[in-house]
């Protein structure tokens, strides 16, 4: 893993407390999965509806089942 870049985090900032200098990741990463989960579910529920529109279906475009249909590019954390 790709240690952070030290001129743009500040040595002993709360981030770097909390996360042991990104180490342990373990609390963001289960902010990124409910935010995941919640897309999920919103897909979900946007394919059953799309079943009694009129103009076709979008539960058949694309299945998304969970983390592995995801690729992290950047985190981010704003506070």
């Amino acid at each position: 893993m790709k240690q952070p870049d030290s001129k743009r985090v500040k040595s002993g900032s709360s981030f770097n407390q909390e996360t042991n200098d990104s180490r342990n990741m373990r609390q963001l990463s289960e902010f990124l999965s409910d935010a995941i989960n919640s897309i999920i579910d919103v897909k979900e529920e946007s394919d059953i509806d799309s079943l009694f529109r009129s103009g076709g279906t979008s539960a058949l475009n694309t299945i998304i089942t969970g983390l592995d249909d995801f690729e992290l590019i950047c985190f981010v954390v704003v506070r």
